[in-house]
């Protein structure tokens, strides 16, 4: 199926700019369009070029930061302008 899928479309279109849209449209897994691609550039039936992207999230401690601020900065916000002691602080 997913070989068919990408021949069908190669035939009408010139390139599969993005695989991991073209296998999300279609409904097939992206390793397995991946796996086809590969394949068939193998057979030099299609000519393929990998692209790799990176994505960057926040993690659980991140995220932590980016609503409550840093726990530097936790500890600054905690200070009242007249001052206070160490003592209350803890």
């Amino acid at each position: 199926m997913a070989e068919e899928a990408v021949l069908g479309y190669l035939e009408k279109n010139e390139e599969i700019s993005d695989s991991g849209i073209f296998a999300e449209e279609k409904g097939i897994s992206h390793d397995e369009i991946v796996n086809i691609i590969k394949s068939l550039n193998g057979f030099r039936l299609v000519d393929a070029q990998d692209i790799k992207r990176e994505r960057w999230v926040l993690t659980h401690e991140g995220d932590m930061y980016a609503e409550h601020g840093s726990p530097e900065v936790q500890l600054f916000l905690a200070v009242p302008p007249e001052g206070t002691t160490r003592e209350e602080l803890q």
